[in-house]
């Protein structure tokens, strides 16, 4: 089957496209209005969550949303990167695609009595750690299928940005069998959450600049006055100083710590203007390691210099 310039088949991102244009949709319904097959439907929906670009609703596990192309996409190009993969998303093709989606939910939240517009917790949350720089923690009372708080592409973003990452789980989250699964995933990444007796309310906080607090009837909410920041800033910092870790949490032995690829490093650096040289120094590799790393970057990314490969990969956000 033909790829498409964002680096999936054209069923996929027929389907990706659709999923995008409101929140939940059940199987049943997307075969329909595609006017395709139930197990074709099916198909493509394992290829987008294998990808990392849709998922169960947080509000209704039997539907699926679609994950937010400002997160999904970098990380789709990130591992057809390292993997190798051909062909490969076309990096111009995936900031089209994210800046298009992006002004057109803009019109939609701009016009009145927009009905399409998808206001979920995981979309409102997912746009605005596109654009955090530095810090995010996550406080977690409950376990939701679903649920921003057990997302592997908001972690995955995070990572690869270099940010830090924290998140306190009250102790009955860990009774769950999904939500043990992400933790023991997180302590794969180096970021195992905590563990505290009870956590009072579900949200997440970026930059200590903005959170998102999410009710009991799963209504999101943003967080922008600084009184109110510095509450939840205060109250994070105290949870995450209480908070144990957790001992079944453990790698398997023998097993090394999973690790950013090195070229999202590299590519960072050339970002903020180093030399080879001083790439090799501060990785503590030889001069031709960097050389070769940002030679197959610039081809992934379709960059003519060392320079234009580390303002695109900001761009496109892979770091």
């Amino acid at each position: 089957m033909a790829q498409s310039g964002i680096g999936l088949d054209e069923r996929a991102e027929l389907l990706y496209r659709r999923l995008l244009r409101r929140t939940n949709w059940q199987t049943q319904e997307l075969a329909q209005v595609m006017k395709w097959p139930v197990h074709e439907v099916a198909q493509a929906m394992e290829t987008l969550r294998a990808e990392g670009l849709a998922s169960v609703a947080a509000d209704d596990p039997t539907a699926f949303r679609a994950v937010e192309p400002c997160i999904g996409l970098p990380a789709l190009l990130a591992r057809s990167m390292y993997e190798g993969r051909s062909p490969q998303p076309r990096p111009v093709e995936v900031d089209r695609f994210i800046a298009l989606h992006e002004r057109a939910a803009e019109r939609i939240e701009e016009s009145p009595g927009g009905s399409g517009h998808r206001n979920d917790a995981s979309t409102m949350i997912e746009r605005m750690v596109a654009k955090a720089e530095s810090d995010v923690v996550f406080l977690v009372p409950g376990y939701l299928e679903g649920g921003f708080a057990f997302s592997r592409p908001l972690v995955d973003m995070s990572l690869r940005r270099g940010m830090r990452l924290r998140a306190v789980w009250s102790a009955s989250v860990f009774h769950a069998h999904g939500a043990t699964v992400h933790a023991q995933w997180l302590a794969q990444q180096d970021v195992p959450p905590r563990m505290v007796d009870t956590v009072p309310l579900c949200a997440m906080i970026m930059d200590g600049a903005a959170a998102v607090v999410v009710d009991d009837s799963q209504a999101p909410r943003v967080v922008r006055s600084a009184a109110e920041l510095d509450s939840l800033c205060s109250l994070a910092e105290r949870l995450w100083e209480r908070g144990t870790a957790v001992r079944q949490l453990r790698r398997t032995p023998g097993t090394p710590a999973t690790r950013r690829p090195r070229t999202e490093i590299v590519l960072r650096l050339l970002a903020e203007g180093l030399t080879d040289d001083a790439i090799a120094r501060r990785l503590g590799c030889s001069v031709r390691t960097v050389r070769n790393d940002v030679a197959a970057a610039m081809v992934a990314l379709d960059a003519r210099s060392r320079f234009q490969a580390g303002a695109r990969a900001m761009q496109v956000g892979l770091i």
